[in-house]
């Protein structure tokens, strides 16, 4: 316990200190910084499972506390920022196999899965604030999707790559395996489920894509407020937490 609480401690003091960094370029005013954070979510989640995502969540909510942000944008991030990280997590632990317990990053087949789980990580951190400044009436849908999905994708596809094989590869088979057998997160998912939760997120993704193309930026609308509120609320359902 005493571990698990020193290791947590850690994670939320370190995804603070990037979304601390990320909020000093604010890519949309009011909403969104550069989301350099978005590279831990998919170390977070893969290697620590819920430990990892519930640090994820406290350590964007202490950092945009100590920012001053609006109190009505602090719980949407600490939202997307719990189920970026879990989400992935559930979603592989259903499609591994026995032979693969973990994902290790050696081929074209690991890095084609670990793509989709960047996908899977990317949808919550981009649509959860945008649906939030829809509500609230700071931005349209429109003119903040794209702004934020795009350093999003960049972050957590590249910069996240990056950090996961060497995270990976320390805690998984390296000097810290020990620390990581003692935390290891062994809730399982079942196929059919990881399945379902890969298709409904990837789906709510692209139409988030389409509303945002379509619905011109300067005009608030309900059809975008109800459609992805509910995608938002399916994304949280989703992590069964």
């Amino acid at each position: 316990m005493q571990k698990r609480l020193k290791t947590g401690c850690c994670l939320v003091l370190l995804y603070a200190v990037f979304t601390l960094i990320s909020s000093a370029v604010r890519v949309v005013p009011q909403v969104s910084g550069l989301r350099l954070e978005a590279m831990l979510s998919l170390p977070y989640g893969l290697i620590f499972g819920r430990l990892g995502a519930i640090s994820a969540a406290f350590g964007s909510a202490l950092a945009l506390f100590l920012v001053g942000a609006n109190l009505n944008q602090i719980p949407l991030e600490f939202l997307a920022a719990l189920i970026s990280a879990y989400l992935p997590f559930r979603v592989w632990q259903g499609m591994k196999s026995p032979q693969e317990p973990r994902l290790a990053l050696y081929d074209q087949r690991t890095v084609t899965m670990f793509v989709i789980l960047g996908l899977l990580a990317v949808a919550p951190m981009a649509v959860y604030p945008a649906v939030g400044a829809e509500i609230y009436q700071v931005v349209p849908f429109s003119a903040s999707f794209f702004k934020i999905l795009l350093p999003t994708l960049l972050f957590t596809l590249a910069g996240g790559f990056l950090l996961y094989r060497k995270a990976s590869a320390y805690f998984f088979a390296g000097k810290g395996e020990a620390l990581w057998r003692r935390l290891e997160d062994k809730k399982t998912t079942t196929r059919n489920m990881a399945v379902a939760m890969l298709r409904i997120t990837l789906t709510g993704l692209f139409l988030a894509a389409g509303l945002a193309l379509m619905v011109p930026p300067e005009f608030h609308s309900k059809v975008v407020e109800y459609t992805m509120g509910v995608f938002a609320l399916l994304l949280l359902v989703m992590t069964g937490f």
